[in-house]
């Protein structure tokens, strides 16, 4: 155990002199090369988990289907290493602080609590396991979220540390990027945990509490038929990885599902805020993402307020949620019992501490309330986010990198040098705007990854660059497509105009063609910084590397796209608009480069047009392959097609676009025990706030699902987005971290 010992070396407290290095990202680079050959081997291994290639082979002209039974490994082996880093996180990464309880939260010395005097002290022989990696990599990507894990489970040295880069690079084989620790690795991991190195050796089975008796049920990963048919794949699955999960305990005769772990998640942590003051989950840093000493005065203890309101309701909640009465089944029925008592005035007078006649929650207490509800929806787990559906974002990005190649480029350096000075343009854009949503391209979101992968240098930096208010900057993994691709239209102006005339995303694909067009050419007087934007244009189709493979440009990063169920009418026609935008840019763009092919003496290609539809899907949607273009979105560049059926065509290409994830979640639907890729947005549905806790003027960490997106917010919600703490907005940040209110709580 001494290998665990915190260093005595206090953790940089002036990040800004070397916040991040080329070396680092070079290093990510091979780390998610590891990750892409490991989801390639896990998903082609016939027969894995009882999952076999003949089982799509049975209904004829069914393709998707293998596709889909390869995902479903995957997502099977995901959840498993999801249990294995809990078993790493809490067993192998030893407490080495007091988890702080409300009284210390109210304590000066709370500050402090992002300043570990020790930080973790990195040795070969404590590196896990390349599917616990790929856990903690996901994790620490939700930066507000790895940081009120690490305080709620008394792991801050680990928090200081920065990611074990030389380490990691020192086992990652250069050439085939195939990831060998030491024996000393293997030997301590399993002989802490008492399981495998390899996660395929362990066994078949996992074991899950009772929440009625507190027996332990063993329950297997997977189990049951796969049938023939996309629409129920896996529908009759009821293993612990599977969406239909279900088990009957064996001593007291409960049938234990998702759902009813989620509850039991909540009493665990209703009975520690009663009997042992520790806050709620969500409660651990004000709605700017920053831990700050809470005053007595409730008026300035927004981020406290949800613990204040449980603690008077408590010991009634935990009468509800008693599984033995059998009335709460979900966390639906538990916002709907919270929802009632928030009617009392009683209780919130309680709540506030105060016996005032008006005592509702102020702005920032229903964004702190939206907050710790977040933890629950989607997550029986003991972190602040689904690390499953994590795992599963951050894969969209793993196979874009994967694709681009940069880390085999051999203009790698000079790749890295000028994407790490557009990351650092790209950060101040998000100071400078907080009430926007910053959306980064492919390149700077490796440089932010990268940032993020040392915490407390991150933080630092972050709140350094953000004198007022300070802001811990987040990075929100799952947010509405819609509102993604919007910011990623201000943000590409932005950047233009900060630059003087520098091209944000250096990419000819459609989508990006459209994005760019009329902010640069459709202006009747050009300004000195639009005529530099139109040249960098004209540079970027002049170079052979590019335009001849738009779908492997530098694109906006889209692996947190989410797409919203339930759409109201109004959310429906926005998007019906936003895509006929695009649409008729596009067309525009086409017009222009059919100019300047004729004035180069070659014609455009007839499927232009097909070719920039396939590369939008192939960019948002990671299974698409550029050859996936049906002959129905050929054609749309066939000027042979009469005037209706190209309109039909157009209509299919909108849908592709704003649909994009729909294929992906309409397939995979029944993989996951809640999907990674979308969001309900019906009035009552899964994930909704608590009602009354929405307002038109806030703007930042939104409720997924209020029937009026608009009334929510910014896009993180309550359905596992994290939006909630500020200065979150997609995996761009910025959007909402000033305008939550003010106070600072």
């Amino acid at each position: 155990m001494a290998s665990l010992l915190p260093s005595d070396e206090p953790t940089a407290s002036s990040p800004k002199t070397v916040f991040l290095t080329s070396q680092q990202c070079i290093v990510h680079l091979k780390l998610l090369a590891a990750f892409s050959d490991l989801r390639c081997t896990i998903s082609n291994h016939d027969g894995l988990f009882g999952l076999h290639d003949a089982d799509a082979d049975r209904v004829p002209a069914q393709d998707k289907l293998g596709t889909l039974i390869q995902e479903k490994r995957w997502a099977v082996y995901i959840t498993r290493a999801v249990k294995r880093y809990t078993a790493w996180w809490l067993d192998c990464l030893l407490d080495q602080e007091r988890i702080p309880t409300i009284a210390d939260i109210r304590n000066d010395r709370y500050a402090t609590i992002v300043k570990p005097e020790k930080r973790l002290e990195w040795q070969e022989s404590i590196l896990p396991p390349l599917d616990v990696l790929m856990v903690w990599h996901s994790h620490m990507l939700n930066p507000q979220k790895y940081l009120e894990d690490c305080i709620r489970h008394g792991k801050m040295y680990v928090w200081g540390a920065d990611f074990p880069w030389e380490l990691v690079d020192r086992h990652i084989d250069g050439e085939n990027f195939e990831y060998v620790p030491s024996e000393e690795a293997r030997k301590f991991f399993e002989t802490q945990l008492g399981i495998n190195w390899d996660n395929l050796l362990d066994p078949s089975t996992t074991t899950v509490e009772c929440p009625k008796c507190n027996s332990i049920v063993i329950v297997d990963w997977t189990k049951g038929q796969v049938w023939p048919c996309t629409e129920h794949l896996f529908s009759d699955l009821t293993g612990f990885a599977d969406k239909g999960f279900r088990v009957t305990c064996h001593e007291c005769q409960f049938s234990i599902d998702h759902d009813h772990l989620k509850v039991a998640k909540w009493r665990q942590d209703v009975r520690s805020l009663l009997e042992q003051d520790r806050p709620m989950p969500g409660c651990f840093y004000n709605i700017r993402g920053v831990p700050f000493p809470a005053p007595e005065s409730w008026k300035k203890t927004s981020f406290l307020y949800p613990s204040q309101l449980v603690h008077v309701i408590g010991d009634d909640m935990l009468e509800f949620t008693d599984p033995t009465a059998d009335i709460c089944h979900n966390i639906s029925d538990l916002r709907d019992y919270i929802e009632e008592k928030a009617k009392e005035r009683k209780t919130l007078q309680m709540a506030h501490d105060t016996h005032l006649f008006t005592s509702q929650p102020v702005r920032a207490e229903k964004l702190c309330i939206r907050r710790m509800m977040s933890r629950y929806w989607d997550n029986s787990g003991p972190f602040a986010l689904n690390l499953t559906g994590a795992v599963i974002r951050q894969g969209k990005f793993v196979q874009q990198m994967d694709r681009i190649d940069w880390i085999r480029s051999p203009t790698l350096h000079s790749t890295i040098e000028r994407l790490m000075a557009k990351y650092q343009i790209f950060f101040k854009i998000m100071i400078d705007h907080p009430r926007h949503m910053a959306v980064p391209t492919l390149d700077v979101d490796l440089a932010w990854h990268t940032h993020q992968l040392s915490p407390a240098r991150y933080y630092n930096y972050s709140v350094e660059s953000t004198i007022r208010p300070v802001q811990f900057i987040d990075h929100d993994d799952k947010v509405d497509e819609l509102k993604l691709s919007n910011g990623f239209e201000w943000t590409c102006k932005t950047y233009r105009e900060v630059t003087n005339g520098g091209i944000y995303s250096e990419c000819v694909c459609w989508y990006c063609e459209a994005i760019r067009y009329p902010d640069i050419y459709g202006r009747f007087r050009a300004s000195a910084a639009i005529s530099n934007a139109r040249r960098a244009a004209d540079e970027l189709h002049s170079q052979p590397n590019i335009a001849s493979k738009p779908k492997f440009g530098p694109h906006i990063s889209a692996h947190n796209a989410v797409r919203l169920h339930q759409l109201s009418k109004s959310e429906s026609t926005k998007r019906e608009v936003r895509a006929l935008r695009l649409f008729e840019a596009h067309k525009k763009s086409l017009r222009r480069a059919e100019k300047r092919a004729n004035s180069l003496g070659h014609a455009e290609s007839p499927t232009a047009f097909a070719s920039a539809i396939a590369a939008v899907n192939f960019l948002i949607l990671p299974n698409t392959t550029a050859d996936s273009a049906s002959q129905d979105e050929i054609s749309i560049s066939s000027e042979e097609d009469s005037g209706l059926e190209k309109m039909e065509h157009i209509g299919n290409a909108i849908e592709n676009f704003f649909d994009s994830l729909e294929g992906l979640v309409d397939g995979l639907g029944d993989l996951f025990p809640d999907q990674p890729n979308s969001m309900d947005a019906s009035h009552h549905g899964i994930g909704n706030c608590i009602s009354g806790t929405c307002s038109v003027s806030i703007a930042g960490g939104s409720c997924a699902a209020c029937g009026n997106t608009a009334s929510c917010g910014a896009c993180g919600g309550c359905g596992g987005g994290g939006g909630c703490g500020g200065g979150s907005g997609g995996c761009g940040g910025g959007g909402g971290g000033g305008s939550c209110g003010s106070g600072g709580s």
